[in-house]
């Protein structure tokens, strides 16, 4: 097996992309921003069981409605529960920590499943009358 064969083995098992965007309190910016420089690899090693960390991001130069938006990237709906069970104490205090910047209005979140990887139902197309 070839270096790209499981490079794309890899990506085929991650398949729902998980953006998730937020709000950053005033003044707390470059707080935020040194915290997650410093925790970034620490997320991912403690990241659940499926999980794969894709990374922080801020909106630049006006684009975007929020500051910014964390990537996640898992391979099913079930995944959804093993976030919720996770209870690795290094992974629920960057959580805590992280939520300690954040303001408090919601802001909403996507979920994305791989176009070739995604149910498609339509109607049967009807025979057009001449």
């Amino acid at each position: 097996m070839s270096f790209h064969s499981i490079i794309r083995m890899e990506r085929e098992a991650q398949n729902v992309l998980w953006i998730s965007n937020f709000n950053i309190k005033e003044y707390k910016i470059k707080e935020f921003q040194k915290f997650i420089k410093e925790n970034d690899k620490t997320l991912a090693k403690h990241a659940p069981k499926r999980w794969k960390y894709m990374g922080t991001y801020f909106y630049v130069l006006g684009f975007g409605p929020y500051i910014g938006a964390i990537f996640w990237e898992c391979s099913d709906y079930a995944d959804f529960d093993t976030w919720r069970k996770h209870d690795d104490p290094t992974w629920l205090k960057l959580m805590e920590q992280s939520m300690e910047f954040g303001t408090p209005e919601p802001a909403p979140a996507w979920l994305l499943r791989e176009a070739g990887d995604t149910k498609i139902t339509e109607p049967e197309k009807k025979p057009e009358k001449s």
